[in-house]
């Protein structure tokens, strides 16, 4: 008797099987779900990026399909937190004891995804492993951990910090136009410059002759003037920055400017992070942005919790060993560098 099988609507996995998955899904759905099951399992190299770039702009169908497969990532935390709590401690290993669980493969991750039979590595969407549609269409973009300088026409230098991505939007003799799409970077224009306009969510920064670190984290985006001087732009009100003046906007609209300190904003470039009286979940927030995988902090009152702390980058992980001993946190680990604090 010959097996019919419905794959049902784009985008719900459910109605499938993972051993259906793979051999039923058409060639360019099964190559979007495993450029992100790479991401997943931690096979994604910087070098990648390029291939993944090339392969998502040959055709409407495979910007489709990668949107797809993204939306059914996502929509995996719900079914993930459900699963968790019928498994319970099941399977689960505390990082203090320097233990790992094994890796699953590619196909199970692939499998997973669409079966959602690996819905626990999600834990609380979305954790933004991959990058969106929009960031691959940058023109500059960074990796987990990397950084990235490059020079622009007429004196417009860019250091690009972890996960950040650029698209150059105009070039002409009047101004140089670009946007950061997301993450952070540090841009310095020369003093022959013609001006620099930069949007970055819902605003924009004009500079002449200055240097100052822009981040674009979702809505919010934050500006902080290092030297010289650079105007602010948003619905309609132009604020001045000066040297150690910082400001941001959001959906609720632009703040007032503070004060700034250079050192403590533009230690990435040194390869630190320093947390001054900072919340916990703020500093996991930052500590997720230099390591594959995610941390996932389960207790609010822990994340309310205020930790001053001074690490390398290229030694993230250190900071959950301290809330872990500072702040009495329970820790374990799963795979794909996704870890649980509670």
């Amino acid at each position: 008797m010959t097996r019919h099988h419905d794959p049902g609507p784009i985008g719900s996995p459910m109605t499938m099987t993972s051993e259906d998955t793979i051999a039923d899904i058409d060639p360019i759905r099964r190559e979007a779900y495993e450029w992100i099951a790479r991401f997943m399992g931690g096979e994604m190299a910087s070098s990648d990026i390029g291939a993944l770039k090339a392969w998502y702009g040959q055709s409407d169908a495979h910007r489709a399909a990668y949107a797809e497969a993204r939306r059914v990532w996502h929509r995996l935390g719900p079914i993930a937190s459900e699963s968790m709590g019928r498994r319970g401690d099941a399977g689960l290993d505390s990082v203090t004891r320097n233990r790992r669980l094994p890796r699953p493969g590619r196909r199970a991750f692939l499998g997973g995804a669409i079966a959602a039979s690996a819905g626990y590595l999600m834990l609380r969407p979305p954790l933004d492993l991959w990058p969106s549609c929009t960031e691959l269409m940058a023109d500059f973009r960074t990796g987990i951990g990397e950084r990235r300088q490059v020079a622009l026409a007429d004196g417009v230098a860019l250091d690009l910090n972890t996960r950040t991505s650029i698209a150059v939007r105009s070039r002409t003799p009047e101004a140089t136009q670009i946007e950061l799409l997301s993450g952070e970077t540090v841009i310095s224009t020369g003093a022959t410059s013609a001006p620099l306009v930069v949007i970055a969510g819902t605003g924009r920064i004009v500079a002449t002759e200055a240097e100052f670190d822009l981040r674009c984290d979702g809505n919010r985006v934050a500006i902080s003037c290092l030297k010289g001087h650079l105007t602010v732009q948003r619905d309609g009100l132009t604020t001045p920055l000066s040297a150690d003046q910082q400001v941001s906007y959001g959906l609720e609209g632009i703040g007032t400017v503070a004060a700034t300190n250079p050192e403590t904003v533009t230690a990435w470039q040194r390869g630190l992070l320093i947390f001054d009286a900072m919340p916990v979940a703020e500093v996991v927030a930052e500590v997720n942005r230099y390591r594959k995988g995610h941390i996932v902090l389960m207790n609010d009152d822990i994340g309310r919790r205020l930790l001053n702390a001074r690490l390398r980058i290229a030694e993230a992980d250190k900071i959950i060993v301290q809330i872990v001993h500072i702040f009495g946190a329970k820790a374990r680990e799963f795979p794909g560098g996704i870890v649980l604090l509670t």
